[in-house]
């Protein structure tokens, strides 16, 4: 797959935007973009077996839209507990794909947000993307 459309200049931008977007989007339009996401990756040719053994997809929607919400600015309503790296560890996702994972999610979020909305959250989801993939390569060695 391609890379996902956001320029090097763009995620090197060090500011906050992101963190007021639980204020702009709301809770509905958050989960609404979850959900998408999940619905489509259950399908996606590259990344969709990786979540082959997941029992409760509303359950799962609902924890990571949660997750967003907290992320993006809102303050928690559930009680979960989130550990990114742990959990990519555990599907065995492999480093090369969390470009897949990002080109998915961009165009999930043009499809649902605003340009201006869709760059702030997907700067956010790139960061930690980057994150994701240096901890499964230094767990993959």
């Amino acid at each position: 797959m391609t890379k996902p459309p956001v320029e090097s200049s763009v995620t090197a931008v060090n500011d906050n935007t992101y963190r007021q977007l639980h204020n702009v989007l709301g809770k509905e339009t958050i989960q609404t973009v979850v959900n998408s996401f999940y619905d489509q990756i259950q399908q996606h040719p590259t990344l969709g077996s990786y979540f082959a053994g997941v029992k409760d997809w509303d359950e799962l929607k609902a924890r990571l839209g949660h997750f967003w919400w907290i992320d993006l600015g809102g303050k928690r309503y559930r009680e979960d507990i989130y550990n990114p790296h742990a959990v990519h560890r555990f599907l065995k996702i492999p480093p090369a794909l969390i470009d897949d994972w990002l080109v998915l999610f961009s165009a999930t979020l043009s499809e649902h947000l605003s340009d201006e909305n869709a760059k702030a959250w997907l700067i956010r989801a790139t960061k930690m993307a980057e994150w994701i993939r240096t901890d499964l390569q230094e767990h993959s060695k």
